[in-house]
């Protein structure tokens, strides 16, 4: 085996270790969510009342976390490939997944990042019927 095979392997293996190191786990997941969700209320539909506004949102600023635990992480799942994950939520008819790789979040399915937010803001800003 010659030096540059050797130096391309341990570089790959390297680079394995690096993405296991820092393959998000559930609560990581719970902390991106909260992030999204702050975005979510920052970007409002206008045709709110300004009044029905500042109530969701200081609903959800001082109960996100349990919005989170109660709602959105039962109706989670996480498939752990080692090196990344796969999140998948699913509440009120809303389906949200998203790629944890590098300690990283991206949006799958073609979906941009504001496209998160819109259907994570739908989800949490829904009311239950």
């Amino acid at each position: 085996m010659n030096n540059t095979v050797l130096a391309i392997l341990v570089v790959l293996l390297g680079i394995c270790v690096g993405l296991a190191w820092t393959n998000p786990a559930t609560q990581d997941y719970g902390e991106y969510l909260e992030t999204l969700i702050s975005q979510a209320l920052a970007q409002m539909d206008a045709t709110e009342s300004a009044r029905q506004q500042n109530v969701v949102r200081d609903l959800l600023k001082s109960q996100g976390k349990f919005v989170i635990t109660s709602v959105i992480r039962p109706n989670t799942t996480r498939r752990n490939y080692g090196l990344f994950s796969i999140f998948e939520s699913r509440a009120f008819g809303l389906r949200l997944v998203v790629l944890g790789v590098g300690g990283e979040f991206i949006p799958l399915q073609g979906d941009n990042r504001d496209e998160v937010t819109r259907k994570l803001g739908q989800m949490i800003l829904t009311p239950t019927r």
